[in-house]
């Protein structure tokens, strides 16, 4: 029973790693943190970290239902105990959760949404057209690897004094930014994005 506890705390261990890359910019957005450095090494690790979660619930799955085990009748020593029933229980607690942080990359966005304020550049076009005075300037992005690496970029280009709105997807790789060029320029536009942590190029 112990493998099979050491099985699930693993794979459990290894699926958030494999989310921290989607969990840790939200996070730090929600707290008004700026940068999460560590997106940047788990993102690339994250098929890695994923695969070794499947193979430790995969042995926790074997050891559960298809070890050999040695005949016994119901009372006896070798018969289920509570013990077990719980750790099948939390073999398949586990897999759920396994499967919830694989697919974060696909629903973390509509959380994000949900949590942090959302900008809408488009409705700043217009006022832009008629001053004449706002410029927009596509920034190319790099370590973008879902949906919840736009929040904390998006919320460091907002505090920059200049900036009119911000238009940032992980699906382009890019930051879409107007700005007032008698505030701020494209180099303190990309200062502010290196901050998060991610690349500007």
């Amino acid at each position: 029973m112990r493998r099979e506890k050491l099985a699930i705390g693993g794979a459990l261990g290894a699926a958030v790693g494999a989310s921290i890359c989607c969990v840790g910019p939200l996070v730090a957005a929600v707290l008004g943190l700026g940068a999460f450095g560590a997106s940047s090494f788990f993102g690339p690790a994250r098929p890695y970290l994923l695969a070794g979660a499947v193979l430790l619930l995969a042995f926790g799955f074997y050891a559960t239902y298809w070890r050999r085990a040695p005949d016994c009748a119901p009372g006896e020593a070798c018969a289920p105990t509570k013990a077990h029933r719980t750790g099948t229980f939390l073999l398949w607690f586990a897999s759920v959760l396994v499967v919830a942080f694989a697919l974060m990359p696909y629903y973390i966005g509509f959380v994000g949404s949900a949590l942090t304020r959302k900008t809408a550049p488009a409705a700043l076009a217009p006022a832009a057209d008629q001053a004449g005075q706002f410029e927009t300037l596509t920034v190319r992005v790099e370590g973008m690897d879902c949906a919840s690496c736009e929040i904390p970029i998006r919320a460091a280009l907002e505090k920059t004094a200049g900036v009119q709105g911000a238009d940032v997807s992980y699906q382009r790789g890019d930051a879409r930014v107007t700005f007032d060029p008698r505030q701020t320029d494209a180099q303190q536009i990309k200062r502010a994005i290196d901050s998060t942590g991610y690349h500007t190029r």
